[in-house]
């Protein structure tokens, strides 16, 4: 009945009547029922053969339940022989569409084909990039979003971020650095957590620590960025410090950051006070996170080499934990994939 509705009611434009006989019919039907389940479209607006925003909205949801590429390539076409291969609102759609089914070369195919692309359509083909590791092609399209006189806003500093990260460039990332300030998001949270996160992976931790100092609004992102850094850095008692500071506050610790503290302890020599740490796990309720589990397990058995077996030196200590931690990590992944 509604493959009936829709033929008798085809979508039009001005000047063109829209068709969906090469749409799969399950596609259709998809799009049907979120049209009718949406309150600002009821019946009588999507029978309507002059309603534009109807059509978009159509689209849109064909795009959102493509399963495989065939599906976009359908799509495509039908949006070009319609006429709304000009709509910036469905190329993006399409754009996105194509990413999460990881064609990223359609993806690009679709973004080039697009002669004044918004904001948004970049973001998208530098979401697309980023999620697919192609971390040299986000900051090229990041570069060629400046030169075409788009500002980026504040969705695209983090994925542009997380290149830098993934490359470890830290010239490039205090270019950037200077960019988000230039175009005025030197205090937006989510773009000064992607900065304290890459200037600490990069090992430049004190200059993570300024940024940190400078935020008005510190998430548990932040917080959790810092800490590991100083972890990661090889910094035990400053991520210690941190850690105590942030149990001062009203932000609980994530799994994240209790790994990371977890090893500054074994770090530091005070095991006794890492295994007290177990109370605030449960308390918070992550005792069921594999990777914290992991290194809870792996720090009693340290405890009880170090307490029976006489240690055997730091370094043999710190070897110790070392190899637990990926025995256990090792045997949970192959349970997980069993």
């Amino acid at each position: 009945m509604a493959w009936k509705l829709l033929s008798l009611s085809s979508l039009t434009t001005k000047n063109q009547k829209v068709t969906t006989s090469e749409i799969p019919t399950f596609l259709v039907l998809k799009s049907i029922k979120h049209l009718y389940s949406s309150s600002a479209l009821l019946l009588e607006h999507f029978v309507n053969p002059d309603s534009c925003s109807n059509s978009d909205s159509f689209y849109a949801s064909l795009i959102d339940n493509s399963t495989h590429k065939r599906h976009l390539y359908q799509i495509h076409s039908q949006l070009v022989v319609s006429g709304f291969q000009h709509s910036g609102f469905l190329i993006t759609k399409l754009v996105n569409g194509s990413s999460n089914l990881g064609q990223i070369c359609y993806a690009r195919k679709v973004f080039d084909e697009f002669c004044y692309p918004d904001v948004f359509m970049w973001n998208a083909i530098i979401r697309s990039y980023s999620r697919n590791n192609m971390f040299r092609n986000t900051i090229e399209m990041y570069s060629w979003m400046r030169r075409a006189g788009v500002h980026p806003d504040g969705f695209t500093f983090p994925y542009v971020l997380k290149a830098c990260t993934e490359l470890l460039d830290f010239g490039l990332s205090c270019l950037v650095h200077g960019q988000i300030i230039t175009y005025g998001f030197g205090s937006d949270v989510f773009v000064q957590n992607g900065l304290v996160a890459l200037y600490a992976k990069c090992g430049h931790i004190g200059m993570a620590r300024v940024v940190f100092n400078g935020l008005y609004d510190r998430t548990i992102v932040s917080w959790t960025s810092i800490i590991s850094g100083y972890a990661q850095n090889g910094e035990a008692q400053e991520a210690l410090k941190m850690f105590n500071q942030m149990r001062n506050t009203d932000v609980k610790p994530d799994w994240i950051a209790l790994v990371s503290i977890l090893r500054a302890y074994t770090d530091v020599d005070d095991l006794e006070q890492g295994r007290s740490l177990h109370g605030c796990v449960i308390k918070i309720g992550l005792e069921a996170e594999p990777d914290l589990l992991i290194s809870l397990t792996a720090l009693r058995i340290l405890m009880f080499v170090y307490l029976h077996l006489d240690g055997g030196g730091e370094e043999r200590r710190k070897l110790v934990y070392h190899w637990l931690f990926l025995i256990f990590k090792m045997d949970h992944n192959i349970t997980r994939i069993g």
